[in-house]
């Protein structure tokens, strides 16, 4: 696989079609504790802008900004393991650490 975020991206949305993403037990536990449902994961998986790249250690992960049910905005951080990516984590937006750049956000 390449390391292009586009290719990778590529890979997210179709697992997102089939759901056939993992979601890891410490964002599924994020999810409850800050009210971002599997149907609003499934549609950021689909329809999510992107906003970086992570190289970290061995894994490349992908940030991406959506859009709960509500209208709230959260982002979440998708490990891009082949072949079937994995949901790392799920966070609101603080105000102190990203820019408002219009309908998206930018991390400071």
């Amino acid at each position: 696989m390449t390391s292009r975020p586009e290719a990778w991206l590529e890979l997210l949305r179709k697992a997102g079609k089939t759901r056939s993403y993992i979601i890891s037990k410490h964002a599924f536990n994020r999810m409850g504790e800050r009210t971002i449902s599997d149907d609003d994961v499934h549609r950021c998986s689909l329809e999510g802008h992107y906003i970086e790249c992570q190289g970290h250690g061995q894994d490349l992960k992908v940030v991406l900004q959506g859009e709960c049910e509500d209208g709230s905005v959260f982002y979440m951080v998708v490990a891009l393991a082949f072949p079937r990516p994995v949901i790392v984590t799920v966070c609101r937006f603080k105000a102190e650490i990203w820019d408002d750049k219009g309908p998206m956000k930018k991390r400071k």
